[in-house]
């Protein structure tokens, strides 16, 4: 679950980045309103994606840290004096 929430991160981060760097050093890709409008969708969805595997991971973190679960060692076979 942790490499998923990490993968998913990671590759809405690295999506943001191309995104904006595409839209930063190549403006004509952005000249036609449809393509302004598919690029403000994707960057909008990636946003969202990362703070979905961000909330997910917090998520996560909070219940492992919350419902630990105590276990106690007790010997299966108890020692009988005769």
């Amino acid at each position: 679950m942790k490499l998923s929430n990490v993968g998913g991160f990671v590759c809405h981060i690295v999506n943001i980045i191309v995104l904006l760097y595409s839209i930063i050093f190549y403006p004509d890709t952005t000249e036609t309103p449809t393509a302004t409008f598919i690029y403000v969708t994707v960057l909008w969805a990636n946003i969202v994606g990362l703070l979905c595997a961000a909330s997910a991971g917090i998520i996560v973190n909070h219940m492992v840290r919350t419902m630990r679960v105590r276990v106690s060692f007790k010997p299966l076979i108890h020692c009988v004096e005769l």
